[in-house]
Protein backbone atom coordinates (compact mmCIF):
# COMPACT_ATOMS: atom_id res chain seq x y z
CA UNK A 1 0.00 0.00 0.00
CA UNK A 2 1.58 3.16 -0.80
CA UNK A 3 0.16 7.10 -0.34
CA UNK A 4 -1.52 9.28 -3.39
CA UNK A 5 2.26 10.81 -4.11
CA UNK A 6 3.67 7.56 -4.62
CA UNK A 7 0.94 5.90 -6.69
CA UNK A 8 0.80 9.08 -9.35
CA UNK A 9 5.02 8.78 -9.15
CA UNK A 10 4.33 4.74 -10.10
CA UNK A 11 1.59 5.52 -12.48
CA UNK A 12 3.48 7.77 -14.46
CA UNK A 13 6.85 5.81 -14.38
CA UNK A 14 4.69 3.14 -15.60
CA UNK A 15 2.02 3.83 -17.45
CA UNK A 16 2.89 7.72 -18.76
CA UNK A 17 -0.40 8.75 -16.51
CA UNK A 18 0.51 11.96 -14.52
CA UNK A 19 -2.25 11.38 -12.00
CA UNK A 20 -2.84 8.97 -8.98
CA UNK A 21 -5.30 5.72 -9.12
CA UNK A 22 -6.65 3.16 -6.70
CA UNK A 23 -4.49 0.53 -8.16
CA UNK A 24 -1.67 -0.76 -9.92
CA UNK A 25 -1.01 -4.05 -11.28
CA UNK A 26 2.72 -5.63 -12.34
CA UNK A 27 2.47 -9.05 -13.82
CA UNK A 28 5.21 -11.44 -13.06
CA UNK A 29 6.61 -11.80 -16.45
CA UNK A 30 8.94 -14.54 -16.18
CA UNK A 31 8.55 -18.72 -16.06
CA UNK A 32 8.25 -19.58 -12.63
CA UNK A 33 9.28 -23.35 -12.34
CA UNK A 34 9.21 -23.57 -8.34
CA UNK A 35 6.17 -21.45 -7.57
CA UNK A 36 3.81 -21.39 -10.11
CA UNK A 37 0.93 -19.56 -8.33
CA UNK A 38 3.18 -16.24 -8.23
CA UNK A 39 0.64 -13.96 -10.39
CA UNK A 40 2.94 -10.34 -9.85
CA UNK A 41 2.52 -7.67 -7.41
CA UNK A 42 -0.73 -5.32 -6.85
CA UNK A 43 -0.25 -1.72 -5.44
CA UNK A 44 -3.28 -0.22 -3.25
CA UNK A 45 -3.66 3.86 -2.70
CA UNK A 46 -6.00 3.49 0.69
CA UNK A 47 -6.76 7.32 0.50
CA UNK A 48 -8.01 6.77 -3.19
CA UNK A 49 -9.66 3.52 -2.35
CA UNK A 50 -11.78 5.10 0.80
CA UNK A 51 -13.05 8.33 -0.98
CA UNK A 52 -14.44 6.62 -3.57
CA UNK A 53 -16.09 3.98 -1.30
CA UNK A 54 -18.08 7.45 -0.08
CA UNK A 55 -18.34 9.03 -3.71
CA UNK A 56 -19.64 5.87 -5.15
CA UNK A 57 -21.80 5.16 -2.19
CA UNK A 58 -20.18 1.50 -1.60
CA UNK A 59 -19.52 -0.55 1.58
CA UNK A 60 -15.69 0.51 2.26
CA UNK A 61 -15.00 -3.85 2.60
CA UNK A 62 -17.21 -4.22 -0.64
CA UNK A 63 -14.75 -1.56 -2.79
CA UNK A 64 -11.75 -3.25 -0.97
CA UNK A 65 -13.03 -6.45 -2.03
CA UNK A 66 -13.57 -4.79 -5.84
CA UNK A 67 -10.62 -2.58 -6.59
CA UNK A 68 -8.70 -6.26 -5.55
CA UNK A 69 -9.93 -8.12 -7.77
CA UNK A 70 -9.86 -5.42 -10.57
CA UNK A 71 -5.90 -5.89 -10.13
CA UNK A 72 -6.17 -9.58 -9.97
CA UNK A 73 -7.90 -9.69 -13.19
CA UNK A 74 -5.29 -7.10 -14.38
CA UNK A 75 -2.59 -9.78 -13.94
CA UNK A 76 -4.24 -12.38 -15.11
CA UNK A 77 -4.33 -10.83 -18.59
CA UNK A 78 -7.73 -9.03 -18.48
CA UNK A 79 -8.03 -5.55 -19.92
CA UNK A 80 -10.51 -2.80 -20.00
CA UNK A 81 -9.15 -0.79 -23.21
CA UNK A 82 -11.93 -0.71 -25.35
CA UNK A 83 -15.58 -1.54 -25.09
CA UNK A 84 -15.31 -5.73 -25.76
CA UNK A 85 -12.37 -6.09 -22.62
CA UNK A 86 -14.47 -4.13 -20.47
CA UNK A 87 -17.48 -5.42 -20.85
CA UNK A 88 -15.93 -9.18 -20.08
CA UNK A 89 -13.72 -7.99 -17.00
CA UNK A 90 -16.86 -6.22 -15.55
CA UNK A 91 -19.20 -9.28 -15.65
CA UNK A 92 -16.09 -11.49 -14.50
CA UNK A 93 -15.89 -8.28 -11.31
CA UNK A 94 -19.44 -8.83 -10.94
CA UNK A 95 -20.03 -12.38 -10.56
CA UNK A 96 -16.80 -13.44 -8.57
CA UNK A 97 -18.29 -10.44 -6.16
CA UNK A 98 -21.86 -11.98 -5.83
CA UNK A 99 -19.86 -15.12 -5.48
CA UNK A 100 -18.41 -13.56 -2.38
CA UNK A 101 -21.96 -12.43 -1.42
CA UNK A 102 -21.30 -8.74 -2.23
CA UNK A 103 -23.25 -6.72 -4.90
CA UNK A 104 -22.87 -6.15 -8.01
CA UNK A 105 -19.87 -3.18 -9.12
CA UNK A 106 -20.61 -2.86 -12.13
CA UNK A 107 -24.42 -1.98 -13.89
CA UNK A 108 -23.87 -4.01 -17.40
CA UNK A 109 -24.66 -1.99 -20.84
CA UNK A 110 -25.74 -3.12 -23.58
CA UNK A 111 -24.19 -2.96 -26.98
Amino acid sequence: MVDEWEIKKLNFNYRKKNKPTNILSFPFNKFIKINYKLLGDLVLCKNIIEKESLKYNKSLESHWAHITIHGTLHLLGYDHQNNKEADIMERLENKIMLSLNYKKPHILKSF
